[in-house]
């Protein structure tokens, strides 16, 4: 008897093996760019040759996959064998794909390339003056506002128009946003969103073929450095109180928000009082201060500084001399706004030293006495209309993940 013939066991096993190996190929495909699996592939995911497999190999071996289940269904019918094995490997193929929509990071985290907006008297409206946001100030200086909770999932946010684009990024996990230019003469980035290391967004350029950890605005192997623009997580009423004229991004709700914001973005990843991380350290964590303390993160080549939330918003100002730079911290006395600057006078260099007025109204310089609000604005004195150049920086980022990716950050103010 020999394999051709379709009665020998040879024969009656092939659909068996082609619907076994389907499967496992799209096992190999899809499971490693989930969440759930995402905890044991995030180190090889982080990588550019592990996110190019997820984004861009996995493709064709899925429909690989796909043709060999094809064809152990044929061969089964043809040789009216073994065709409930070659179902039941069909049910578990179907498993898997569906698994892989659900929790794909390519379908949970597209990025939004086409955003719209609304006005902050709108957004209000729908969503309360106490919405936490994150505010963007893009290469001419135009405002921009993001709901926090609704870029949970997406994570990017892309906004093109004009001659000033930017992307916006916003990481649940370690509670840290950021802004990066984009060039305005060249194509909208092909981003994904590939893993999470430490707690912290990897991105995946289609373009570069790099992965770009967000904590370090570059590339894993310091190539592919992004231009970082200033932002600043504040609340909806205490961003119009400043910058009333900025747009606020919005989107429709999906039934993704619900699968994940509920079912998989713990409350206790969020809570500051609460050890829960989602995925481990690369170090033992820092004692210095609170597992998830909110620190404003300063880097500058290879020196990095963290600022606790709390001792600038005690202070309401908090000046210093970092990297070389001259800087100085504005805080309201709410603790709603905390924004970097420095503290160079935009076009004739001058140095400046403040201090708050005793009664909280607003912060004025010692060498002219000129008047300042927290959006570092000039209301009155000689320097009036005057605006200090905020800095980028990471804005309340959770301490745990600052000190991981940064651990000879220094503290400042020292207690």
């Amino acid at each position: 008897m020999s394999a051709s013939d379709p009665s020998s066991p040879a024969a009656g096993r092939a659909p068996v093996g082609l619907a076994l190996a389907a499967f496992l190929l799209a096992a190999l495909a899809v499971l490693p760019g989930c969440l759930g699996f995402l905890v044991f592939t995030h180190t090889l995911t982080a990588t550019p040759a592990g996110a190019w497999f997820v984004y861009v190999a996995a493709i064709p071996l899925y429909a690989l996959s796909a043709l060999l289940l094809l064809a152990a269904f044929i061969l089964a019918r043809r040789r009216r064998s073994r065709l409930r094995w070659v179902v039941l490997s069909a049910v578990a193929f179907g498993g898997v794909s569906l698994f892989g929509f659900l929790m794909h990071t390519g379908f949970l985290f597209r990025p939004v390339t086409q955003p719209e907006y609304v006005s902050l008297d709108e957004a209000i409206h729908r969503f309360g003056e106490s919405e936490p946001i994150v505010g963007v100030l893009d290469g001419e200086g135009r405002p921009y506002a993001y709901i926090a909770r609704l870029a949970r999932r997406p994570h990017i946010v892309q906004q093109p128009e004009g001659d000033a684009p930017f992307m916006m990024s916003h990481c649940i996990l370690a509670n840290s946003s950021m802004a990066y230019a984009l060039d305005p003469d060249a194509p909208p980035p092909h981003i994904s969103i590939s893993s999470v290391l430490a707690n912290n967004l990897i991105y995946y350029d289609h373009g570069t073929k790099n992965t770009v950890q967000q904590v370090y605005n570059c590339s894993l192997d310091g190539r592919d450095r992004l231009t970082s623009l200033p932002t600043v997580t504040t609340t909806l009423a205490a961003w119009q109180t400043l910058y009333p004229e900025s747009k606020v991004w919005v989107r429709p709700r999906e039934w993704r928000d619900t699968f994940y914001l509920k079912l998989l973005a713990r409350a206790s990843v969020i809570d500051q009082q609460s050890p829960d991380l989602v995925y481990p350290l690369q170090r033992p964590a820092d004692p210095r201060l609170p597992l998830k303390a909110y620190v404003m993160g300063v880097q500058s080549g290879d020196e990095s500084c963290a600022y606790p939330l709390d001792a600038l918003v005690r202070d309401g100002v908090l000046q210093d001399d970092f990297a070389g730079r001259p800087l100085v911290f504005f805080a309201s006395s709410d603790g709603e706004f905390v924004q970097l600057y420095s503290r160079r006078v935009p076009g004739d260099g001058r140095v400046l030293n403040f201090t708050a007025l005793p009664d909280g109204s607003a912060i004025r310089d010692g060498e002219t006495g000129s008047r300042w609000d927290v959006a570092g604005r000039c209301i009155a004195g000689e320097l009036r209309g005057t605006r200090l150049a905020p800095v980028p920086h990471y804005s309340r980022i959770f301490w745990c993940v600052w000190a991981d990716f940064s651990p000879k950050s220094e503290v400042r103010p020292r207690s």
